[in-house]
């Protein structure tokens, strides 16, 4: 019978923990471990200590020990750089396991009260988060009282189990399929402009017009986002003069109302401002577009082992549902 490499190395961590951790707490026990998960996710013992809290001697310390009861070198040490040796990527993936169960655990055993409560922490892209999610936060706190938010709402895309964070709300493709996605809402982009601009300016009916208007484009984390336009040969890029460049979903909506210039919004951001008449869509026969993939949308993401914890369940139920009102009064508003 042959035995795989990977189950022999399972028996051998299992022993050597057995052996290491004989008449020890369960609190030591964890405390060395999580000292060298943090090493080895941030590369770095000052950036683990300062994750853990702790002093970066207190976290060296834990590693040596560790280590030493093992009697297996983990990390490779230099004064550049740290990196896990073989058998620490190994001994990594079967004690972050481990931590995600444990922290679950905890997390299942503290919030499972007869009302949800616990720090619920949520990121999302920063116009979606501002536009859309901060009304449906305060009616979601006002529903749920005892659970505490804590929102981050960045372009830059997280790491939901590295930074701990239970929802997170992102555009594009599907962008991790180790999580569970549920996709809330349509994310393509649509030509607008204030009436009064339309009025001076005109509206184009063709790119040969559109590229005589000033656009105001949105600047992600890569840089601002062109415009695209499909002819004979495939993509075509717009060239059109511009008239502003930011990623303040504020400033940038705020220019469109007053008639700075063309802008490309998606749909859930428009929608508000196409109901109050401030702004309208620009109807062309082949519009632009920000991207050509056909899965574009917004995901809801999160952690499928989290789910169980009542603030995420609720919370995830919340919010698929508020979104699916909005989306429901978009598609009513296209038509």
């Amino acid at each position: 019978m042959r035995i795989s490499f990977a189950k022999i190395a399972k028996i051998f961590f299992a022993l050597q923990m057995f052996q290491h951790y004989r008449g020890k707490t369960a609190l030591d026990q964890f405390k060395a471990i999580e000292c060298f998960i943090a090493v080895a996710e941030t590369g770095s013992f000052s950036k683990a200590a300062e994750r853990l809290r702790l002093p970066v001697s207190s976290v060296s310390r834990q590693v040596t020990a560790l280590e030493s009861q093992l009697k297996a070198e983990l990390l490779f040490r230099t004064t550049r750089q740290i990196r896990l040796t073989e058998v620490g990527q190994l001994y990594l993936s079967q004690c972050q396991d481990i931590s995600e169960r444990l922290t679950n655990a905890q997390a299942l055993v503290n919030s499972y009260q007869s009302e949800p409560s616990g720090t619920l922490t949520i990121s999302a892209m920063t116009s979606f988060g501002e536009l859309v999610l901060t009304p449906l936060i305060e009616e979601f706190q006002q529903q749920y009282p005892q659970i505490l938010i804590d929102a981050e709402f960045s372009d830059q895309v997280q790491d939901l189990t590295l930074k701990g964070i239970d929802l997170c709300f992102r555009g594009g493709p599907l962008p991790d399929k180790r999580l569970i996605a549920y996709k809330v809402m349509e994310n393509q982009f649509y030509l607008c402009a204030s009436p009064d601009y339309l009025q001076q300016y005109g509206q184009p009916k063709n790119l040969e017009d559109l590229e005589q208007h000033k656009a105001i484009y949105y600047r992600a984390p890569i840089g601002r986002m062109p415009w695209w336009i499909a002819d004979d040969q495939g993509h075509r890029r717009c060239q059109l003069d511009t008239a502003l460049i930011t990623n303040s979903t504020s400033l940038l909506i705020n220019s469109i109302v007053a008639g700075k210039g063309l802008c490309m919004l998606p749909m859930w951001a428009m929608y508000p401002y196409l109901e109050a008449g401030s702004l309208v869509q620009v109807e062309m026969e082949n519009p632009p577009r920000i991207s050509f993939e056909e899965s574009v949308g917004i995901y809801l993401l999160y952690q499928q082992t989290r789910y169980q914890i009542p603030k995420v369940r609720c919370a995830v139920d919340f919010f698929r549902q508020k979104l699916a009102q909005l989306e429901k009064g978009h598609d009513l508003g296209k038509s």
